[in-house]
């Protein structure tokens, strides 16, 4: 047992407790990975298990029912991954599914009207790396909230504009700039904003001189998206749309917008987009600071994963810069999420979760029935949350993400 509770805490990164087996619901679940048996271990065999070992624990009655969750920075002690729960009625609550424990930090209240034209709004909810900062955003429509956790007290309300607002999730990302926690937010269809969350400040204010003038010279016909940062947290991945509905996938330089030319996000010199897929609002995610996944499928219903370069950019005209892909798959089309564990895509489909092979496409491992919703940046831990239980994978190995 010594030996079990040692291999579950190396695979899974949660810690060997006392009375383990009898505090959580745990379950170990085996899977050879496509294409056979890469060797084993005494005890749990580690050649197989590294893919294929999930835990499962029960959600707390105090969470029930869940909306969202998003990861926290671990828990003293090696208590391992904690987790920011939303419930219904805007309760937020920090959960450690090791120790079961559950403390209530801050209550959001949801604005509204979300948008004039409805379109299945769903509240999503985001944590800063240092695990100060929340915000609960109406994807798919206008507004959302910053919440200071260390005070449980609101510290931005957010209005993205209602203009087709009902296309796109709520445009955000919480980033660091400088050594200080700032967040990207939509103030605008077209338009990017980052406020500095200590102070208040608007880091990205178009107030130059020529002022309205100057601004406009600089609109952009863009639907900003799904927004994400690179690993180490100096670009940002957009997920976005133009007319007529065209996906736009657009990376630029988080360090250059902040430092040098508040306009970077519209057309600076890093700004650049991939216009390689025609829908928007399906999955994508960072591999690594080079490599980016993106989903698209066409009208014949077939799908395909691109994989971007970022740094790989070809001038296309005087502003106009392309991002080059490296490679493309084939993927059945389906309802699925993006994950990454720094060297596969992981991708999350109605059969489970499959490690892919991110240049051939090549299926390599599997976790069957394992659909995980969210990923923890600091640990790489993935979580799937069902009405009343929840189900943890942690990659063998992981590289803290910024953001």
């Amino acid at each position: 047992m010594d030996q079990i509770r040692a291999d579950l805490a190396a695979v899974t990164g949660i810690a060997a407790l006392a009375g383990f087996a009898d505090a959580v619901l745990c379950r170990l679940l085996f899977t050879l990975p496509r294409g056979g048996c890469t060797g084993a271990t005494g005890g749990i065999g580690m050649g197989i298990s590294t893919a294929a070992i999930t835990v499962e624990v029960a959600v707390p009655d105090a969470l029930r029912p869940v909306v969202d969750v998003a990861a926290l920075p671990a828990g003293l002690g090696g208590a391992g991954s904690a987790w920011l729960v939303l419930s219904e009625g805007g309760r937020l609550a920090r959960w450690t599914p090791t120790t079961g424990e559950v403390r209530e930090v801050a209550r959001c209240r949801e604005e509204g009207p979300a948008s004039e034209c409805g379109g299945g709004v769903r509240l999503r909810l985001h944590v800063s790396r240092c695990g100060r900062w929340a915000a609960v955003v109406q994807d798919r429509g206008r507004y959302g909230t910053v919440v200071d956790l260390a005070t449980g007290s609101p510290a931005l309300e957010l209005d993205g504009g209602d203009y087709c607002c009902e296309t796109v999730p709520f445009a955000l990302a919480f980033a660091e700039h400088g050594g200080r926690p700032v967040v990207v937010h939509r103030t605008d269809w077209n338009r990017l904003d980052v406020t500095d969350l200590a102070s208040g400040e608007v880091l990205t204010a178009r107030d130059g001189p020529g002022g309205g003038e100057e601004d406009a010279e600089h609109d952009l016909d863009y639907f900003h998206g799904a927004l994400s940062l690179s690993p180490d947290g100096t670009r940002v991945y957009d997920g976005g749309w133009v007319w007529q509905p065209w996906g736009m996938p657009a990376v630029w330089s988080l360090t250059a917008w902040l430092r040098d030319n508040p306009y970077e996000s519209e057309d600076g010199p890093s700004h650049a987009v991939y216009p390689g897929v025609s829908e928007w609002n399906w999955p994508a995610v960072w591999i690594d600071d080079g490599r980016i996944a993106v989903y698209d499928r066409d009208d014949a219903g077939s799908g395909t994963v691109h994989v971007l370069d970022p740094a790989s950019i070809e001038l296309r005209s005087p502003g106009v810069r392309w991002i080059k892909a490296v490679a493309t798959f084939p993927w059945p089309v389906g309802d699925f999420g993006f994950f990454t564990d720094g060297e596969h895509l992981l991708i999350a489909d109605e059969a489970g979760l499959q490690g892919v092979d991110i240049t051939s496409g090549r299926r390599v491992f599997a976790i069957d029935g394992f659909r995980p919703a969210r990923q923890d940046r600091h640990t790489g831990t993935l979580i799937q949350v069902g009405s009343a239980g929840a189900r943890l994978w942690t990659p063998p190995k992981w590289t803290a993400r910024a953001g």
